[in-house]
């Protein structure tokens, strides 16, 4: 904040994720919400939603706690996914994320990450990446 001139600021996702519990406490600070994927559908973890750090000197986000299920998958990433650009310009977006990780919910967890960044480089062809590409998959078994 100190350096603000610079117009520099950071989004931030933390996450604590409490296996034996059953649950995942988060706050954001400007970074795109994951998603929560299961079998009747996918929600964006849009609560615990603050400003990104560097915006402005004092930032305080509550923390909010979220149950989960067998079967969960917690989809966390970066815009370089939904910002994917292929040669006719066109982003890979937030819809085609969801539909792709809903589709594929049942895989592993492993899986479902991989086979996302080759459906990714798929649409993107041999468009130039213009952003990072960054995700985490976590499945509650």
């Amino acid at each position: 904040y100190e350096d603000g001139r610079s117009s520099m600021f950071v989004t931030v996702f933390y996450g604590v994720l409490d296996p034996a519990g059953m649950q995942f406490s988060y706050v954001n600070a400007g970074h795109n919400p994951p998603l929560l994927v299961r079998d009747d559908g996918v929600q964006e973890l849009s609560q615990s939603r603050g400003i990104a750090l560097g915006v402005v000197p004092d930032v305080s986000i509550a923390a909010t706690t979220l149950g989960l299920r067998h079967g969960d998958v917690l989809v966390l990433y970066t815009d370089g996914v939904t910002e994917a650009f292929n040669g006719q310009n066109e982003a890979f977006g937030e819809e085609r994320l969801k539909e792709f990780v809903l589709a594929n919910r049942a895989k592993p967890a492993t899986d479902v990450l991989e086979a996302l960044v080759a459906e990714i480089r798929r649409f993107a062809g041999g468009a130039a990446q213009s952003d990072d590409i960054t995700l985490v998959v976590v499945k509650v078994e």
